[in-house]
């Protein structure tokens, strides 16, 4: 995703990967909105969207089979269903279809990158291919996407700081499932806690914990992950795709960045699996770094908005984290007593409407946010600082989503308000500098928000809303603010006036 987004702004980008070929096994299942929303800037979402399973509840049961809680709710967020799975070797294989179109990447298979230095003025890795030989590659950053047991990151000297589940969970994908409830469903049975999942054209994943007394060497064996299954549901998979032994974590990086080299994915963070933020984050990490390596590169923005980040994402990700360790605490209790006082805090908090219909609309989850981020207008007040909705827009051809008439970068949309009308020279020449599209949504504009749901959300009737490419509101702008309207901006995010020609020959390795 890092560099389908790279690409997308024309960076030359090198992808180094280990393995030769495509990983083919199922590993991350569940998609966040935003997550979507992301794969629709690359223009892979039509790639995707028939592998997807949308809308799909969550329900939490307990040992007698009562329900404790479910999230039903199908109202959009950001435009897209709020909850769903996929399978992962069809989600890469759309990601990578972005990048065929983007000639400034460059993908090497069987790759092993032995080292990386940072030489001040740029970074220096050191790889060896599937023959043998040794290369070296010079490149203006490095971002080191090298899964929860990073090298580079180790290499660093940077601490991953967190725990190591005691707990082990078996975890099987099945095809050819029968089993009829299209629900993720969370068994929180003292016996044997386990959870299981729908994923697209007829496949399942289930999760067992494994028990004292369990035998970990077999535990894996098809026949035993048969059993498991038939006796929790009574269902029986025709085909086993993988049965595997894991143990979970909820460690992050003291600091994702060090010098040229950044962290993101699993080299910056892992969390356990309960609240399916794994590749969820990753995607978060490429949609904030994308933009400020291209910006940097391309010489529109100075090297410390990079810093911002680590700052960005930090807090977010220690929300979610969180927030899957908690939910792991709620599913897993063993202890009969643990489970009964579980029982009768979720039953209380699920009898009571205020919570049943939070719970419901699934507003436990974190919404994405920049919170403390110095790119954003604290001034203006809410909602800046928050990812903005995305309507459907009347336009003359039709309807569309907001995203398509935002295009992948800043953009600057005027509520009733020309952009085009309302700016100063000054603030022309930002907007020039961050590449921003000028959108007018209105009578006479570029669309019609005929819903208001972008007013309702703003609260403001006329004026402008400043959007960076990965959503984030930045500024809420009224008319009658006075003075060149983007000079905080311009001194905030080290916007280059004058933005020199990016050096072709420098290069960005992901």
């Amino acid at each position: 995703m890092l560099a389908a987004l790279l690409g997308q702004q024309g960076l030359q980008t090198v992808v180094l990967e280990r393995r030769e070929v495509p990983f083919t096994e199922p590993r991350a299942i569940a998609f966040d909105p935003e997550t979507l929303r992301t794969i629709q800037r690359i223009g892979r979402l039509d790639a995707l969207a028939h592998t997807l399973e949308l809308d799909v509840p969550v329900g939490y049961y307990n040992g007698r089979g009562q329900l404790l809680a479910r999230m039903t709710s199908t109202a959009k967020r950001y435009g897209f269903s709020p909850r769903g799975t996929f399978y992962q070797p069809e989600l890469e294989a759309a990601i990578a279809g972005a990048l065929d179109g983007y000639p400034s990447v460059s993908v090497f298979r069987g790759i092993t990158v032995g080292d990386v230095a940072d030489l001040g003025s740029h970074t220096c890795l050191s790889m060896t291919d599937t023959a043998g030989a040794i290369h070296r590659l010079n490149a203006r950053y490095t971002i080191a996407c090298d899964g929860g047991a990073s090298r580079i990151r180790e290499r660093l000297g940077i601490a991953f700081d967190g725990s190591t589940f005691a707990e082990k969970w078996l975890v099987v994908d099945v095809q050819h499932d029968d089993y009829p409830h299209r629900e993720i469903r969370f068994f929180c049975n003292p016996k044997r806690p386990a959870v299981t999942l729908p994923v697209s054209k007829n496949r399942r994943r289930w999760e067992f914990l494994l028990m004292p007394g369990d035998d970990e060497a077999c535990f894996a064996d098809q026949d035993n992950a048969r059993a498991l299954i038939e006796a929790l549901s009574g269902s029986s998979p025709r085909y086993i795709e993988r049965s595997l032994v894991y143990s979970f974590h909820a460690r992050i990086a003291e600091r994702f960045r060090s010098g040229r080299i950044f962290l993101a994915g699993d080299a910056a963070h892992v969390t356990p699996p309960f609240a399916g933020q794994g590749l969820n984050g990753g995607i978060r990490d490429a949609a904030n770094l994308a933009w400020k390596l291209a910006a940097v590169c391309q010489g529109r923005m100075r090297d410390p908005v990079l810093d911002t980040y680590d700052a960005e994402r930090r807090a977010h990700t220690h929300a979610m984290t969180a927030l899957a360790v908690r939910l792991g605490s709620a599913i897993m209790p063993t202890s009969r007593s643990r489970a009964f006082v579980r029982d009768l805090a979720m039953k209380t908090m699920w009898a009571i409407p205020s919570q049943r219909a939070r719970l419901d609309r699934g507003d436990v989850i974190p919404s994405p946010s920049i919170d403390r981020s110095s790119l954003v207008n604290w001034a203006a007040g809410r909602p800046v600082g928050q990812m903005i909705p995305q309507p459907v827009i009347q336009i003359a051809a039709g309807e569309t989503l907001l995203d398509t008439l935002l295009g992948p970068g800043f953009s600057l949309i005027g509520i009733d308000v020309d952009p085009r009308e309302a700016l100063s020279p000054a603030d022309f020449a930002t907007a020039e500098a961050l590449q921003a599209r000028l959108v007018h949504l209105g009578p006479g504009g570029d669309g019609l928000d005929t819903a208001g749901e972008l007013t309702q959300w703003i609260g403001l009737k006329r004026g402008m809303l400043l959007v960076r490419p990965d959503r984030f509101l930045v500024d809420r702008i009224p008319v009658e603010r006075p003075g060149d309207k983007l000079a905080w901006m311009r001194r905030a995010y080290h916007v280059v006036a004058s933005p020199a020609r990016a050096n072709q020959a420098e290069r960005t390795a992901a």
